[in-house]
């Protein structure tokens, strides 16, 4: 048996008694985690804030950081070094006793959720874009793209600070080459309007 952990921009994709049948099929079972690493996250980024004297930037979407370095990282912002949650995910899987000796699969809704991933080198881990998983299943599966994205700006709300969401790569450029920032914490989501039409759920022959 392999084991395999669905990322939720894709679970948001399938009926879950469809989704569960093809992966047994092929011969996975899914697991999960115990641990909310979206709340840890959370605390992360607030202790983040707390201790900044500058605005902190949001760099759960791996690519937003190459974006950064591409356009040159201002001054003015605080870089925090904060995983994913996905990456937390994985890590915590990929540490389990009673799944050690075992492949493990992490699904990703992008390359570079997966790229970040398997360069941390895991043992008996592999990041895989969920695109890439089908297309080494040979599978097909009646998708339903959600209309809104699971994974939405607005993460932050609530808790305490000020932050302002831009999604988007067009977006975001606008704002460090035409705004001053002012904000405590900046959420930065480089999929426009959220993580739901990232390069890892497209079809494989896309």
């Amino acid at each position: 048996m392999k084991y395999i952990w669905i990322n939720p921009v894709t679970e948001s994709m399938y009926d879950p008694e469809i989704l569960s049948a093809f992966l047994q099929k092929n011969g996975y079972e899914t697991v999960t985690v115990s641990t909310d690493w979206s709340n840890m996250v959370k605390e992360k980024y607030q202790a983040a804030v707390a201790s900044a004297s500058l605005p902190v930037v949001d760099t759960r979407c791996p690519k937003i950081l190459g974006l950064l370095k591409k356009i040159g990282i201002p001054s003015s912002v605080t870089i925090p070094e904060i995983e994913p949650i996905l990456i937390h995910c994985g890590r915590e899987i990929s540490q389990r006793e009673d799944l050690r000796g075992t492949e493990k699969i992490i699904t990703t809704p992008c390359k570079a959720l997966a790229d970040m991933g398997n360069a941390l080198c895991l043992p008996e881990t592999t990041f895989l874009p969920w695109n890439e998983f089908l297309c080494i299943t040979g599978g097909t599966l009646a998708a339903v793209p959600p209309k809104k994205s699971p994974i939405p700006p607005g993460f932050f709300e609530g808790m305490g600070f000020s932050c302002r969401s831009i999604t988007g790569e067009k977006e975001i450029r606008e704002l460090f080459q035409n705004h001053a920032v002012e904000t405590d914490l900046l959420e930065l989501l480089f999929c426009k309007d959220g993580c739901h039409n990232g390069d890892g759920i497209t079809g494989c022959d896309d």
